[in-house]
């Protein structure tokens, strides 16, 4: 049998610097004229993680895992 992996742990403090982090980043996007498509497609990404993260189930932290492959069980 395989050892599974033990998940990564953000606590509130982590979520909140990772919220201004995203915060700082769209700001600084926002004021640039021209992006390139990569930092479109970055720009995108980071607003649905900072709307991930805005939901009330992360206030007092998460836990990270890989996402699992198909047919894994």
């Amino acid at each position: 049998m395989s050892e599974t992996p033990t998940a990564a742990h953000l606590g509130a403090e982590e979520v909140l610097a990772l919220k201004f982090a995203a915060h700082r980043q769209l700001s600084r996007w926002a004021n640039k004229p021209g992006l390139s498509a990569h930092q479109r497609a970055q720009r995108a990404a980071l607003k649905r993680a900072v709307q991930t993260l805005q939901d009330k189930a992360f206030a007092h932290g998460c836990e990270l895992r890989a996402p699992r492959a198909q047919g894994e069980q």
